[in-house]
């Protein structure tokens, strides 16, 4: 005679209650707060480096979508009024796929707007803030995308205090970018959901 191979009454909850503690929606007894607290410092920490990483992308996107969708209009976008009022015809006509482009880059725009937030921030902090600025700024922001020796040679530091300082900045940002309203951090999850994918 076979074992039962279907899953019993008790494997199912076990898995619903798993499943609602993985979302944070019940308690798990075996994570302290503390813990919980380092886990979502640590994703944060992440998100933001993950973001710093791909900021040069995700400002040549904005810019290329800007520039297609001004050709797709035949307008050039150095007339920037023309593009603007054909946009609002265009939306008036109803044409979803402009106005969802449109509502991507606006949601990307509110994103790299929070990014330089957190660098003026930043370069503000009192003692090392436009060190640390600096830093950032040459290893991710810059359009020129610099090695390390380079960054190094202009910041006249060493490696290792380049990552104690990189480390100390990239927190800063962190705290100033994650502490948004909730429905800006869905936008941004939604967009570091999206990076990794692709990584």
């Amino acid at each position: 005679m076979t074992e039962n191979t279907f899953p019993t009454a008790a494997s199912n909850d076990e898995a619903v209650l798993s499943f609602l503690r993985e979302r944070g929606i019940l308690a798990d007894e075996s994570i302290t707060p503390q813990q919980v607290e380092e886990k979502k410092r640590n994703e944060a920490y992440h998100n933001t480096l993950l973001l710093l990483s791909n900021y040069r992308n995700i400002l040549w996107q904005t810019d290329n979508e800007l520039d297609t969708i001004a050709a797709e209009l035949n307008l050039p976008l150095q007339k920037l009024d023309a593009v603007l009022s054909r946009i609002d015809a265009e939306i008036g006509m109803e044409n979803r796929r402009l106005e969802l482009r449109l509502e991507r880059l606006a949601k990307t725009r509110l994103l790299l707007d929070r990014i330089n937030d957190a660098l003026t921030s930043l370069k503000r902090k009192p003692d090392n803030g436009p060190l640390l600025y600096e830093l950032i700024y040459l290893t991710y922001i810059g359009e020129e995308k610099l090695v390390l020796n380079d960054i190094l040679y202009r910041l006249n530091i060493s490696r290792r205090h380049y990552y104690r300082l990189k480390e100390q900045a990239v927190s800063a940002i962190s705290l100033r970018l994650w502490s948004a309203p909730t429905t800006d951090l869905e936008i941004w999850l939604g967009l570091v959901s999206m990076l990794t994918d692709r990584k």
